[in-house]
């Protein structure tokens, strides 16, 4: 959770790079945006702000989803066209949030606002679940980042090793496991005619107020662009709600940056070795903004928020909090001052 964008200077400089490569020739917008995305550069609202300057200024031309730079654009120009896109961004001071932030919010009010707002000191388990979830991540992130530049075995053995090693003595993964994993996540690729695939990268959204980084970006052969999140547990007796909406909120995003509508987004789950696909409604999405528009109020009012009121939420919630403790003490000191 923050408030503002942070600089952009360093994003402007790098579209300004890629659009000087291709001047006099007409480029697919989607092909500028995986480049960009490649190159860590967060939001495409960047771009499309800077398109707008360059048209007027007469340096564009374009058509739907293609464009062209006609003219070199010299040092000064760039200079004060740099200038004027910053000034634009350095005025957007909304509430920006992520859709884990999303989803652990519809999970429970109060321990978003210990997590995000507070501050409060986290008490995690020195070794467990929590743990394994990080190695999972962290080693479809290594195998998604060198495929294409090493043999799969090599890529599998590599991300597998690489991720134990980081978390040993925390984690109670075996590798034999992981690796088992990662074979038929490959599959799974291939299976999907994925050709590309972008491992958590941070995406941001000026409009909506919302950052995040996907597990996976993947746009397959057709041209669709997928959200993939994958959970270390399994999926029992249908999806958690926080975890249709965080997935949800992702796909928003993706959509948002590639300015092109995501129809699906996929949930994959360690544990079950299960993927389950989901068809995006409008009033999923709508679902998911309504409960960010309910985190800007709650901030705003700065009172404490309820408790989770899930159904079970002392098992599903409670259990695994790493701020209990001051939650607790929150209980305590009410019960306290009704005496």
């Amino acid at each position: 959770m923050k408030i503002g964008v942070e600089n952009k200077s360093k994003d402007i400089e790098i579209i300004f790079k890629i659009l000087g490569k291709n001047i006099g020739e007409e480029v697919r917008l989607e092909k500028i945006l995986e480049e960009m995305l490649d190159r860590n550069v967060s939001s495409s609202d960047v771009l499309f702000l800077l398109l707008q300057k360059l048209k007027r200024d007469g340096y564009l031309e374009g058509r739907k989803g293609v464009i062209k730079v006609v003219k070199p654009i010299e040092k000064e120009e760039r200079v004060k066209i740099k200038k004027e896109i910053e000034r634009r961004i350095n005025r957007i001071k909304k509430l920006f949030v992520t859709p884990l932030e999303v989803a652990k919010f519809y999970q429970c009010p109060r321990r978003f606002w210990l997590e995000k707002v507070v501050l409060s000191r986290q008490f995690k388990e020195r070794r467990g679940k929590v743990w394994d979830g990080e190695v999972i991540h962290l080693a479809v992130k290594l195998f998604a980042s060198q495929l294409g530049k090493k043999k799969i075995q090599e890529c599998i053995e590599n991300a597998a090793e690489e991720a134990l090693k980081k978390y040993e003595g925390k984690t109670e993964l075996e590798k034999e496991k992981l690796v088992e994993f990662l074979k038929k996540f490959n599959e799974f690729l291939h299976e999907e005619k994925f050709v590309r695939v972008f491992p958590e990268k941070m995406i941001e959204s000026f409009k909506i107020g919302l950052s995040g980084s996907p597990d996976l970006i993947g746009i397959k052969e057709n041209g669709e662009i997928i959200a993939i999140d994958i959970k270390a547990g399994e999926m029992r007796r249908g999806i958690k709600k926080e975890h249709l909406l965080q997935n949800i909120g992702e796909s928003i995003l993706v959509e948002n940056y590639f300015r092109k509508k995501v129809n699906e987004c996929y949930l994959i789950y360690f544990g079950s070795d299960s993927l389950v696909k989901i068809k995006i409604s409008r009033d999923m999405k709508d679902e998911f903004l309504k409960y960010k528009k309910l985190i800007g109020k709650f901030v705003a009012s700065r009172r404490i928020p309820p408790k989770s009121r899930l159904p079970n939420y002392r098992k599903r919630v409670c259990q695994g909090c790493h701020v209990k403790p001051a939650c607790d003490n929150i209980e305590i000191l009410r019960k306290f001052r009704k005496i």
